[in-house]
């Protein structure tokens, strides 16, 4: 008797090394002892690309087919269009019907804002598009970015400068490099390094030591890049918060995501480490989840808690949009594409 009981615990010991070898880092922080924050129901229909049998489509959040599935590519909408393509070209449909409001035919499209979006005929330049096509700022960059703030940045010649929505180059073409305007301010490269101006194309922020890339204001913080790593400067141009980090991306709900060496996690407004350095990869924060990439796969975690928020893991995983986040599986011609809510509940079982 007594040599079975030392055989069952033997066999019983082996068996809980088994599972708690396979249980890894997500064990670790699925901290089920914390509160989850109140999972919160979408108030607005929004639609989101769905793939099916190989063409795009939409659903709503509510996991209902809105737009039947007929496009070989499809994006977000953004001010009630969204870029579609067939074959090699784009043309925009409109959220209120699903009816192509703007004939395909662009080989570049890009988001529209401000009622204006970047776009580019077959062997031409980009320009920029009014809701019904009709290009409103002519055809004459090498590139061009979406509005925000109402200025966009442009590319002639191997410059960037910007334009304003009545089409007037708002900012001299005189910069290496031009990122979006965000808070009033955009991070551009001069041949001294990156500095920050302001709408009219002031030098606005001069931080007075070489800064080898900066990154876009947010919550009043923007990220940068010094000789002694990334941190992070205020709208005076003064440090905040110490160039300690490997890599760093700007705020988001409160948080930042830091890599220090090869581990990312989160930090505060002040500089302190709120969500440990534990993921290979993140996106930032949005509705009160993020996702995160634990070795090969990813998974989402909360906000509040920085806790996993459920087990299942994904191949990718993208941010949340009105309640629910796209998830993927696979790639290539095996790639499946599904839709979860914040209770990890599928609301579109994935596709292909």
């Amino acid at each position: 008797m007594e040599k079975r009981l030392r055989l069952f615990a033997l066999i019983l010991s082996i068996v809980s090394l088994i599972v708690l070898s396979n249980c890894d880092a997500v064990d670790a922080i699925k901290g089920t002892d914390k509160p989850e924050p109140e999972i919160e129901v979408p108030q607005v229909e929004t639609l989101h690309p769905v793939l099916v049998n190989g063409k795009w489509g939409y659903i709503t959040n509510y996991g209902e087919i809105s737009i039947a599935p007929q496009f070989d590519e499809a994006r977000e909408f953004s001010n009630g269009l969204a870029a579609v393509r067939r074959g090699t070209e784009w043309g925009y449909i409109s959220e209120d019907d699903g009816t192509l409001q703007i004939p395909i035919q662009y080989r570049v499209a890009g988001n529209f804002e401000n009622g204006l979006a970047p776009a580019q005929l077959p062997n031409d330049l980009y320009g920029f598009i009014d809701v019904n096509g009709n290009f409103v700022i002519d055809a004459q960059f090498d590139f061009a970015g979406s509005f925000s703030e109402n200025l966009a940045p442009v590319r002639s010649d191997g410059l960037w400068g910007y334009v304003s929505t009545d089409g007037t180059l708002a900012i001299n073409l005189e910069f290496s490099d031009a990122r979006a305007f965000s808070d009033g301010l955009a991070a551009v490269e001069t041949f001294e390094g990156w500095v920050y101006i302001d709408s009219v194309g002031t030098v606005a922020i001069n931080t007075g030591f070489q800064v080898a890339a900066a990154g876009n204001f947010a919550q009043g913080l923007a990220p940068l890049q010094t000789g002694d790593g990334w941190g992070f400067i205020n709208e005076n141009g003064v440090p905040v918060i110490n160039p300690n980090f490997t890599l760093a991306g700007s705020f988001s709900e409160g948080l930042a995501w830091v890599m220090e060496d090869e581990y990312i996690g989160f930090i505060d407004d002040s500089g302190e480490i709120v969500i440990p350095l534990q993921f290979a990869e993140v996106k930032g924060f949005t509705e009160d989840m993020a996702a995160v990439r634990l070795s090969r796969d990813w998974y989402y975690i909360h906000k509040n808690t920085g806790t996993i928020a459920f087990n299942t893991p994904f191949d990718h995983a993208e941010s949340f949009n009105n309640g629910i986040a796209r998830v993927r599986f696979g790639e290539d011609e095996n790639t499946r594409y599904g839709y979860i809510n914040k209770q990890g509940e599928y609301i579109w079982y994935p596709t292909r």
